[in-house]
């Protein structure tokens, strides 16, 4: 299964949510993951290879790949070659990018991922996340590689015209929507009665509702999950649920317990405690 995690618009929290996917996925199904970093500015390389490797990588990544296919060259050996382990997640494994995918131009051909993985060596239970930045093209190429594209959301009256030309990009190339994750929530209860309120009219808008898109439970927001402190260990409980609906549309089933989701109450005051800071500060 190739998933793609894409928005046209940035900030919205598209390599977290690719990054622990990759991670949920590994555990819960222990099988491997491989996640395709498709920006330049590297998110997905950095969160799950570490900044050691972004300073000392000399081989190809995923511009080279890309690159090779435009040549009409297969990428089958360089794709071997880029692809790295994980240092926190042995079943990870990335493909990871530079600042050389910002040179692939607006007329650059939509389907080389989508070449670049049907010649590259894969296992039979293997998952492929692919991570894109906010640009067009990358965007697209990256939708086009997949069968199935989440569309990370905010509250906010700037992500609605980039999320519909996302849908857009995703029903013009007749890929599947596995839906909306609302992002950076945060805990306080007046920002989740806002979102109860938000939710209720985007699942009422004629978009969604002729479409069948489905707006899936929201990914918290603390200053400790883009730090990636979760990589070393579990999971953040808040973020499970989204998660879970993930993995439920892409693998028809869902993988929670109930006491996964049982709320940690140090978890909660640790996070209420960075985000005070946070403010504070």
């Amino acid at each position: 299964m190739v998933v793609t995690i894409a928005s046209m618009k940035g900030g919205v929290g598209k390599t977290t949510i690719a990054a622990m996917f990759a991670k949920f996925v590994a555990e819960r199904r222990g099988t491997p993951v491989t996640v395709v970093d498709m920006d330049p500015q590297r998110g997905a390389t950095i969160l799950l290879l570490g900044s050691e490797h972004v300073r000392h990588a000399t081989g190809p990544g995923t511009y080279e790949i890309l690159a090779s296919e435009q040549e009409s060259i297969p990428s089958t050996e360089l794709f071997c070659y880029a692809v790295q382990a994980s240092p926190y997640e042995p079943r990870i494994r990335v493909v990871p990018s530079d600042a050389s995918l910002a040179r692939l131009g607006p007329d650059t051909p939509r389907d080389l991922l989508r070449l670049a993985l049907e010649v590259a060596p894969r296992e039979a239970d293997e998952t492929v996340l692919i991570d894109t930045g906010p640009e067009v093209t990358l965007c697209e190429i990256s939708i086009a590689a997949a069968e199935l594209v989440f569309v990370p959301i905010t509250m906010s009256h700037q992500t609605g015209w980039p999320t519909l030309n996302t849908l857009q990009a995703i029903l013009l190339e007749g890929r599947g929507i596995g839906g909306l994750i609302p992002t950076l929530i945060g805990s306080a209860r007046w920002h989740e009665e806002r979102v109860d309120s938000w939710r209720e009219a985007l699942m009422n808008t004629v978009t969604l509702k002729r479409r069948g898109i489905d707006l899936l439970p929201s990914m918290p927001f603390s200053h400790a999950i883009p730090s990636g402190k979760w990589r070393w260990g579990k999971l953040p409980r808040r973020c499970l649920p989204a998660l879970d609906a993930m993995h439920a549309k892409v693998f028809g089933e869902h993988s929670l317990i109930e006491t996964d989701v049982d709320t940690d109450e140090s978890e909660v005051e640790v996070e209420a405690g960075i985000e005070r800071g946070a403010v504070s500060s």
